[in-house]
């Protein structure tokens, strides 16, 4: 077996923080995998309580991954809780070094997803998952929803940098449309 796949492999199966979050995922749960650094295909797939990384596709994926040796070093390489490991995962699935760049797509609709577990797990990531949606506008479920919808339409790494604009902008922007309603205001009174 390919170093790397079973290093991955070993973490889903057996590191604490990984083993403790999967827990809320439902078992035939399942994602596409593919290694940058081999042919083929494999599945991660939750069976009676674990999640196993087997070859062969996905009879029924949620998500697509394509990991590079280094990302998987990177990913095994988080210590903590599942809030580091999803912090390390993002942090993949959006840089533009192609060494470290996790390939992700959304195939499942929020529903499924949401039926499925993933959003617990979501949540468990505690508080700097939270605030890292936040900043990409996820506030509220609906926000999530709406999130994925556009995700599955397009690549979903352009749609989180993009969000991580809008957030940026939305955060400086009401303040000017405060200051000009203050100014305007003062023109009127000094108009009487």
């Amino acid at each position: 077996m390919d170093p790397y796949v079973k290093k991955l492999s070993e973490y889903f199966l057996s590191h604490p923080s990984w083993v403790d979050a999967a827990k809320n995922i439902k078992d035939g749960a399942s994602s596409q995998v593919f290694f940058s650094h081999l042919d083929g295909e494999w599945h991660l797939m939750r069976e009676d309580g674990q999640s196993l990384l087997l070859e062969g596709p996905s009879p029924d994926p949620d998500f697509a991954f394509s990991f590079t040796p280094s990302s998987i070093d990177m990913l095994t390489g988080a210590d903590g809780d599942i809030g580091d490991f999803a912090m390390v995962l993002f942090e993949c699935v959006t840089s533009e070094d192609p060494d470290v760049q996790v390939r992700f797509r959304l195939i499942s609709p929020f529903g499924k997803l949401l039926r499925r577990g993933y959003v617990q797990v979501l949540l468990r990531g505690g508080p700097r998952v939270l605030q890292l949606a936040s900043s990409r506008g996820v506030r509220t479920l609906s926000d999530l929803r709406a999130l994925l919808r556009e995700a599955q339409s397009e690549d979903p790494v352009q749609v989180l940098r993009r969000r991580a604009g809008n957030s940026e902008k939305k955060t400086t922007k009401p303040k000017k449309v405060a200051a000009k309603k203050k100014a305007s205001g003062s023109k009127k009174a000094s108009k009487k």
